[in-house]
């Protein structure tokens, strides 16, 4: 245990029940840390930090608390907000990171730190994308929490190079989901979070689709089914359903073995509107109608 900004910090998770500061009133529980962990995984809005929320043992009830408390954390030096760029009714919402007291506060006074980046502004041409997977990530984790599901082991963007041959891909995120009455036998994702920028089929483009399916389909295949560590690639588009159809076609023509699972697709809306573990709103390479996970897993 150690003292930072007045605050006592525990430097593993959950190892005090109450954290109490000195110097100011903050009181730090463990609905703080489930807030700095949401944060970690990526920048957050406070509506969708409500939305996640309902994954944490103490949810937040209405996203004026999830304000005053963000309001809070700040004060205390661990989390910071910036605006986002976007279209919205009223006043650009802002979106929340960590500062670095607040990753020493989850991971240690001794870990080490990310990239700048990591604690910086995001870019104004990223601010669709973060905001999307920030919509998405929330909605699982809740969504999740509702049948004895929880996304564990999470990476963060760009955190995670997957090597297959010559090529490799950095995915948008990984994680896993593991049922808590059978926590040996996780379900892993990558994701892939679409905005229509990148062409679907090009022999030259880089950055191409075509290139991420081949990728994936070489690097997946060196699991057996039954690997824990074997992995769905979860493609989200926030495009149309005619973009979606066409990656999911590209994935048919690409992949070695038509009757293997790589890619689950679906619309960023689709999933937003509905629980993708009770409802079939993912279609795979293969043309098969799925919940995220099978239901058989849901006990």
């Amino acid at each position: 245990m150690q003292e930072e900004r007045g605050v006592i910090i525990c430097n593993s998770w959950y190892a005090c029940s109450h954290l109490k500061a000195k110097e100011n009133t903050t009181a730090l529980t463990h609905r703080d840390l489930d807030i700095l962990t949401s944060l970690d995984r990526t920048p957050m809005t406070p509506r969708q930090l409500h939305v996640a929320s309902q994954a944490y043992r103490q949810p937040f009830t209405d996203e004026a608390l999830v304000r005053r408390r963000l309001g809070r954390l700040k004060d205390a030096g661990f989390t910071q907000s910036f605006s986002y760029s976007l279209v919205s009714d009223g006043r650009a919402p802002k979106y929340w990171k960590l500062t670095r007291s607040g990753y020493r506060l989850i991971y240690g006074a001794d870990a080490i730190l990310p990239g700048r980046r990591y604690f910086s502004e995001v870019s104004v041409g990223h601010h669709v994308h973060t905001h999307a997977i920030a919509s998405l990530v929330a909605h699982l984790a809740s969504s999740a929490k509702r049948h004895g599901i929880e996304m564990d082991q999470y990476a963060r963007e760009n955190s995670v190079k997957l090597q297959a041959g010559q090529s490799h891909v950095f995915p948008d995120g990984a994680f896993r989901l593991r049922h808590r009455r059978q926590s040996d036998r996780p379900y892993s994702f990558v994701l892939e979070l679409d905005n229509g920028s990148e062409r679907v089929r090009s022999n030259k483009d880089i950055e191409s689709i075509e290139r991420k399916i081949r990728t994936y389909d070489l690097h997946q295949s060196r699991y057996k089914r039954e690997d824990p560590a074997r992995y769905l690639v979860l493609f989200i588009t926030t495009r149309s359903e005619q973009r979606l159809h066409r990656v999911l076609r590209e994935c048919s023509r690409l992949i070695q073995n038509s009757d293997r699972t790589l890619f689950l697709g679906a619309t960023l809306d689709r999933i937003l509107q509905a629980d993708p573990f009770a409802e079939p709103l993912l279609t795979s390479n293969n043309g098969l109608e799925r919940t995220i996970i099978p239901k058989s897993a849901l006990g």
